[in-house]
């Protein structure tokens, strides 16, 4: 496909209607290593959750048709790319790179002294942030729909958890948990639903969106010994499968991998320090 390169423009996604934006979303993420589908419903409730500020959100237009996208949410003096993409035919054209140089001078007007991304370890969009001046911070490992059968048998004592408040649970889990961004606490309160346990010595706790078996959105440790009670009980919950994203190299990754549960994919959390 020829693109005539000289006919784009970049522009903040200010006036883009919630249909527009999931038409450009479903568009740009296709052949994707996840399936990014939404409905406008699901990308309402993203938007919410991620506090993604469109009118500081930048485009990237050909003939007037956005055909990349960086969404950008902000935090204090931070800010986080909650999502960046090209439309696949405009992928390998130079075009990412001027769209992220955008973002990040449109970051710096905001007065923001840093911002965040996650990008896959294999996606190739990670040598484009680096050459905007993203930096690895550290590696972050997602769990998904991992099988429990093996790891249940070496876990059948029961692993007693109290539930506790949210204030209890967030001032324990900031002494020893440095998170990623929707790890953040601010984030994971805009949760509609959730309840937070800890363990008897409250070294360790784990928060869980929605009712009794509800999506598990956090887990932390600050000991061998608490990561093994807390993953143990996680384990005891239910049969299905859990998720975990944006886990850290630390106790909790530990003892996943001792009960043989590994991350079905590695990020690299990247920060950009704006001067």
């Amino acid at each position: 496909m020829e693109i005539d390169l000289i006919n784009f423009r970049v522009a903040l996604l200010e006036n883009i209607t919630l249909g527009e934006l999931t038409e450009i979303w479903n568009r740009c993420w296709q052949g994707y290593y996840f399936d990014m589908f939404y409905l406008n419903e699901h990308m309402k409730v993203w938007l919410d959750l991620s506090q993604v500020y469109l009118g500081c959100s930048m485009g990237i237009y050909v003939e007037n048709r956005v055909v990349g996208f960086a969404l950008l949410s902000v935090d204090g003096s931070d800010g986080w790319i909650a999502a960046a993409c090209m439309d696949p035919d405009f992928r390998f054209k130079g075009l990412f790179e001027i769209l992220m140089r955008a973002q990040l001078d449109q970051a710096l007007r905001l007065g923001l002294k840093q911002v965040y991304l996650e990008v896959l370890e294999q996606n190739h969009a990670l040598k484009v942030y680096q050459s905007v001046g993203f930096t690895p911070v550290r590696q972050l490992n997602l769990y998904r729909a991992q099988s429990r059968t093996k790891s249940l048998n070496n876990c059948r004592r029961i692993i007693p958890m109290k539930l506790v408040s949210e204030d209890l649970y967030f001032e324990n889990r900031s002494r020893v948990f440095k998170p990623a961004w929707q790890r953040r606490e601010d984030y994971l309160r805009r949760h509609i639903n959730f309840f937070a346990v800890m363990n008897l010595s409250g070294t360790a706790g784990a928060l869980y969106a929605g009712e009794k078996d509800g999506l598990l959105i956090d887990l932390w440790s600050a000991s061998a010994t608490g990561a093994d009670e807390v993953i143990s009980a996680l384990l005891q919950r239910s049969d299905q499968p859990f998720s975990l994203i944006n886990q850290p190299k630390d106790w909790i990754s530990a003892v996943l991998s001792a009960k043989e549960i590994y991350p079905s994919a590695i990020q690299v959390e990247m920060c950009a320090h704006l001067t």
